[in-house]
């Protein structure tokens, strides 16, 4: 890449924006209840609500992994300084590993968070998940929801990740 090139890719980063998580544009998507949505649903579960307790996957991804997070960045735009790469490829290579570190924390979730209590362990029993007792996880709902767009400075998405199973 010229100089020139590489300029006009580091004013591409300038003026656009990784968003990384349950995004707004999903925000009425709903599980096979088709009654919580996975924007209630993420909420309840991060936070917590007077009957749930706080599993907070996502600032779990996060706060576990600052540094790392940090250097990704980091060497990102270092990329694209050197021409190694473009902006738009340097901000999905962001969100797609962010958006692994969160999957990785729901995850996980059952070695970090408060286990699921006896009444959910039952109604998943109920609904055919006998072997998940593991918190965070109802038939993958929460997983296959966490995605990540590129907006620009106007607010408009430039790109939309797929959905993802793992």
């Amino acid at each position: 890449m010229t100089i020139v090139e590489i300029c006009q890719e580091m004013e591409y980063l300038s003026k656009h924006t990784v968003e990384i998580g349950i995004l707004a544009i999903d925000k009425s998507l709903t599980g096979e209840d088709g009654k919580t949505s996975i924007l209630e649903y993420a909420i309840y579960n991060e936070f917590g609500t007077p009957s749930i307790p706080a599993r907070p996957f996502m600032r779990n991804a996060l706060d576990s992994n600052k540094e790392y997070i940090g250097n990704l960045i980091k060497t990102a735009v270092a990329d694209v300084v050197k021409g190694i790469i473009k902006g738009k490829p340097a901000l999905m290579r962001v969100g797609e590993t962010i958006r692994g570190l969160i999957i990785q924390s729901i995850a996980t979730a059952q070695a970090w968070a408060i286990p699921n209590n006896p009444k959910t362990l039952k109604i998943k029993t109920k609904n055919g998940q006998a072997n998940n007792t593991k918190p965070l996880i109802d038939n993958r709902f929460l997983i296959r929801s966490i995605r990540y767009q590129i907006v620009n400075e106007n607010g408009t998405i430039e790109y939309l990740s797929d959905f993802k199973d793992v």
